[in-house]
């Protein structure tokens, strides 16, 4: 079951890039992420409202608030102003370089080990999506391109430091209201971008309102939580690996929904990149029967 239910998480998720996509072309950057957003404040703090008591010391909430903020504003103002010029599939990539910006932050704030074959992912990862971004596509490659692909990179920055915040949580909070705590909390600002125009262009659009709420329930509201059920019943290894269909899965979409052309060097480079991303996340065999014994 836990397999099962991972499997549909990241199906689910795999088809975000495309909804992200078209509700930024339809709507501005504000606009977008106030139709991102405000669903998923209203069902966060539903959740909040009904569940009592919450399960999250009073020591963590600075941590939680931190969390919330680079996960939810930072992480997609980063995201959806890229996806205005990088293509959804590219923008997948782009994205899986997460795991990557995440074991050099852990290394650097926590510690953590970080031998010669995360050196060598680290490597093979920042090749990767170099040819993805400079040879993958038949689009120019200029300026504008450019610097959204690279506005787009630190969306998994951001990521990455509240990947490591997240490890500092103390044990007893519970991950599913913790989880809800920090979308609401970082869901709050971008009230400021919301606007009765807004309303207007997603009623006039139900190609960019169907988009919002995709984005907010099933991607957000219900994957997250599916995710945390299927990570505690299974082996980090086990959860990361299923992860890794996303990008694959997102081009897929890309291209027979949208028409995306797959080039030589694109699918050359997402091999590169992912491998290299594979290095960093997936144990060695001999080092998961170590563990086991």
């Amino acid at each position: 079951m836990a397999h099962l239910v991972l499997a549909l998480t990241v199906l689910v998720w795999s088809f975000s890039f495309l909804a992200a996509a078209r509700l930024r072309q339809e709507l501005g950057l504000g606009e977008a992420l106030a139709a991102r957003f405000v669903p998923v404040l209203l069902g966060a703090g539903a959740y909040l409202l009904v569940r009592r008591p919450l399960r999250i010391p009073r020591a963590a909430w600075p941590t939680v608030v931190a969390m919330g903020l680079l996960s939810v504003p930072v992480y997609n103002v980063f995201f959806f102003h890229g996806l205005k010029s990088v293509p959804s599939g590219t923008a997948a990539l782009v994205i899986a370089l997460n795991p990557v910006f995440t074991a050099v932050l852990a290394r650097v704030v926590l510690g953590e080990p970080f031998g010669r074959r995360h050196v060598a992912g680290l490597a093979l990862a920042l090749a990767g999506v170099f040819v993805v971004i400079r040879f993958g596509t038949d689009k120019p490659v200029d300026w504008p391109y450019l610097s959204s692909a690279l506005l787009l990179a630190l969306a998994p920055l951001s990521w990455a430091f509240y990947a490591v915040l997240g490890r500092r949580l103390p044990a007893e909070a519970d991950p599913i209201d913790t989880s809800y705590a920090l979308l609401f909390v970082g869901s709050l600002p971008l009230l400021a971008f919301a606007r009765p125009s807004t309303v207007a262009k997603l009623a006039a659009s139900p190609g960019a309102l169907g988009s919002a709420l995709y984005l907010a329930v099933p991607c957000t509201l219900l994957a997250w939580v599916s995710f945390l059920w299927a990570l505690k019943r299974l082996p980090a290894g086990e959860a990361a690996a299923f992860i890794f269909l996303n990008p694959p899965l997102a081009n897929l979409w890309a291209f027979v929904l949208e028409g995306q052309t797959l080039r030589a060097p694109f699918l050359a480079g997402a091999a590169i990149l992912l491998a290299g991303v594979g290095l960093i996340v997936l144990r060695p065999a001999t080092n998961r029967r170590r563990l086991r014994t």
